[in-house]
């Protein structure tokens, strides 16, 4: 024993490259890659990722084409057009916005209610009949 932190090891290229016959020892003939190098695993995880955009761009086009087809199958369907759509759309919108004012009124008065009663809120509801949802 020469003492050498070394010996016994292998070096990083012999590392990389194994025998396909360990007892053949013929110096470089039946070498193969045992390791990926660097290069080879970034190459490989770049083809992957190159193959997933592919993929999920394929995936958001057909998923396009299937909202356009079943768009186009309801408006055929409700014979509807695109204005009207969007003049019944926005009368909704416009009633939901009176709504929710209403509703805010309707808890602001039931908050004021309760402090002139020294009451809680939630207690107002149940006096009143009103779940606390409404």
């Amino acid at each position: 024993m020469d003492g050498s932190p070394t010996k016994g090891k292998r070096s990083r290229a012999s590392l990389l490259l194994a025998d396909d016959d360990d007892n053949n020892s013929s110096g470089g003939e039946g070498r193969r890659p045992l390791l990926a190098t660097h290069g080879d695993r970034n190459s490989e995880l770049k083809n992957t990722i190159d193959a997933l955009r592919r993929d999920l761009e394929a995936q958001k086009k057909r998923r396009d084409e299937l909202l356009k087809k079943r768009r186009d199958e309801l408006l055929k369907k409700h014979d509807i057009g695109i204005e009207e759509a969007r003049e019944l759309t926005d009368a909704h919108i416009e009633r939901l916005h009176r709504y929710n004012d209403i509703k805010d009124a309707g808890q602001i008065l039931f908050g004021k209610l309760a402090d002139m009663k020294g009451k809680m809120v939630k207690d107002m509801y149940a006096e009143y009949s009103v779940d606390l949802e409404d």
